[in-house]
């Protein structure tokens, strides 16, 4: 089975795609890692990319697709994987549906703007392990030391601000609505309450493995 994950910036499908990843003991595949691994391995394909990226330009669906439809191809995925990030719209679903015999799944990861946002700015982790904290949300259990190895070094991102957070959530909504309202008449689409804490949405998962 495919289980594709929907959800905007700062709605917390990455994390808990690696959750689910563990739980079913299927990859976990972001686009995103897909394209960091091309332009680390150079090449034709890595030019490219890097063309559409430093233009500040959307990687075209043609592109996207051939990338994913040489992964889904590996014998790691036979049986299933975790899509997040992918499909992006109308045209890369149906291409995805084309190429893929196995039954999909879509979770919707619904979740305020403002929580978005504020899950985004307030994000740092551990110079050690790496360990993701949040100022507003997720704060280490003692000040200044990370929870998981002591550590006492931390990175804090400096290159988002709320213009332009605010400005990448609108064009998800703009390309990836209609890839939502798509998937809605799908029977085994299935929305899930993104803006609770972390915790609390790993159970509503765990919850609903069980009735997939």
């Amino acid at each position: 089975m495919i289980f594709i994950l929907i959800g905007s910036p700062g709605s917390g499908k990455g994390t808990q795609g690696q959750v689910l990843a563990k739980k079913l003991n299927i990859p976990h595949i972001s686009i995103g890692d897909m394209f960091r691994d091309i332009l680390t391995a150079g090449g034709e394909e890595a030019s490219l990319l890097n063309e559409y990226m430093s233009q500040g330009k959307l990687v075209p669906s043609e592109f996207t697709n051939k990338i994913v439809e040489k992964t889904l191809s590996s014998d790691k995925q036979k049986n299933g994987c975790i899509l997040d990030g992918y499909p992006r719209n109308l045209t890369q679903a149906k291409f995805l549906e084309k190429i893929t015999r196995q039954n999909i799944t879509i979770i919707y990861f619904n979740v305020n703007d403002d929580i978005a946002i504020k899950r985004i700015l307030g994000r740092f982790n551990c110079a050690e392990c790496s360990k993701i904290y949040n100022t507003y949300y997720k704060r280490p259990k003692v000040d200044n030391v990370c929870d998981e190895c002591g550590a006492t070094k931390f990175i804090y991102r400096q290159d988002d601000s709320e213009e332009i957070i605010r400005k990448r959530i609108e064009e998800y909504k703009k390309e990836t609505s209609p890839l939502v309202d798509y998937y809605k008449n799908f029977n085994n689409f299935y929305s899930i309450d993104a803006g609770q804490a972390e915790e609390e949405v790993v159970l509503k998962l765990q919850a609903l493995l069980k009735i997939i």
